[in-house]
Formats: C-alpha cells, sequence, structure tokens
C-alpha cells in the first residue's frame, strides 16, 4: 500500500464542486481542523465561531458519506494541538503521509505559515 496524501481543508474552502472532490479516492485524507490558532487571531463573535465550525463539521461529514476519508479534529479533541502546523506534523506523522496538499489560502500569514512549512517537510508538497 502507497503512503497516503494529505489533504488540508480550511475552513474557507467548503466547495463541494472542486475538482478534489468528485471521485474519491482510497489514497487521500482530507483533514479539516478547528483550532484555538484561527479562534484567537481576532475577536470574534461567538456565534460566528459557532456557525464556522458548524459548516465545517457538515463539510466533512458531506465528505464522508460520498466516499472521501476524513480527519476531522475538533476544538476539545485531545490529538488537538491547536496550532495548524503542530497538528499537521502530527497528522503526516500518523498516517505515514507520502505528499501534503494544500488549496491556497486567501490570508497572507496563512499562505505564508503554510509556505514555510511545506519547505521544511521531506515529502512532496503542492498548493
Amino acid at each position: 500500500m502507497n503512503s497516503p496524501t494529505i489533504r488540508l481543508i480550511l475552513g474557507d474552502q467548503l466547495n463541494a464542486q472542486h475538482s478534489w472532490f468528485q471521485k474519491p479516492d482510497p489514497q487521500v485524507v482530507y483533514v479539516l481542523m478547528e483550532m484555538r490558532q484561527e479562534t484567537d487571531i481576532v475577536k470574534h463573535h461567538i456565534q460566528k465561531v459557532i456557525a464556522f465550525f458548524l459548516a465545517m463539521r457538515h463539510f466533512g461529514k458531506y465528505l464522508e458519506k460520498n466516499g472521501h476519508k476524513v480527519l476531522y479534529l475538533n476544538l476539545d479533541d485531545p490529538t488537538n494541538t491547536q496550532s495548524l502546523t503542530g497538528n499537521l506534523e502530527e497528522i503526516l506523522n500518523r498516517y505515514q503521509a507520502g505528499r501534503f496538499e494544500y488549496l491556497l489560502p486567501d490570508e497572507y500569514r496563512l499562505d505564508r505559515q503554510l509556505s514555510e512549512f511545506c519547505a521544511s517537510l521531506p515529502i512532496p508538497t503542492a498548493a
């Protein structure tokens, strides 16, 4: 069995029409995560945070229902480091991933964080 590809989906990228989701691939694991890194970066109304997380949870369930492998980290998951790169490092190791992919974020801060993270990885990456 080949090493799986880990694909990160950020909370503002919940588009079921994206080409990634057209056909399930048993070698791909989609990752969605709730993190304090994102809830604490700027002050948000609690209802906005809850709505965002709820949309992510529903999207993860939609993907699973359509045959995709999904890893969803809840905010209170004991394995959640509350850090994007901390969580990704743990997930890539856990799955012994052979590749990491993500959709380009619309926020410069996350774009830089993911670019720097990918530069440190010993596996192929794609944005």
